[in-house]
């Protein structure tokens, strides 16, 4: 499976899947313009179009320059293929928090993993780094926008 041409038929594959997923999922929103702006499916929704979009580009590439691809060899066990599968799984631990913990707490603590995934080691550093992002999220997202973050399950 370390061909290249089945490699991006498998990422345009479910990259097509996905966005097509997002998209009906987003469409369950109003998608129209308001006085206020977009509605609330929107940019999920646009999202979704878009990586539906560069999936079925990559299969169209892939298709028309099938030959020179399959020359080439794909390693997925380098070190930063590890990386990024390592980051994949905070995405999901992240998830699961998210819904155990509420938004904040789960943020605070994929932003302290992902500075140490990416080799980053000072403390302060990262701490600040949390506190301000969630602070600048809850003013931008909680305050000016009115919207409400997932809270913990244990809150509800």
């Amino acid at each position: 499976m370390n061909n290249m041409t089945v490699c991006n038929y498998i990422v345009g594959l479910a990259g097509a899947v996905i966005g097509g997923l997002i998209m009906l999922a987003a469409a369950e929103f109003p998608l129209s313009f308001t006085e206020n702006g977009p509605g609330p499916g929107f940019w999920p929704f646009s999202l979704g179009c878009a990586l539906l979009a560069a999936a079925v580009g990559l299969l169209l590439y892939t298709f028309s320059n099938k030959t020179d691809l399959s020359g080439q060899r794909v390693n997925l066990t380098t070190t930063a293929n590890k990386r990024v599968y390592m980051m994949m799984g905070l995405v999901v631990i992240f998830c699961a928090l998210m819904n155990l913990l509420g938004f904040y707490p789960a943020a605070a603590l994929l932003i302290a993993a992902v500075m140490r995934l990416m080799d980053y080691r000072n403390k302060k550093v990262i701490a600040l780094t949390a506190a301000l992002t969630l602070v600048f999220i809850y003013l931008v997202f909680g305050l000016l926008l009115h919207t409400s973050m997932p809270q913990s399950v244990f809150l509800e």
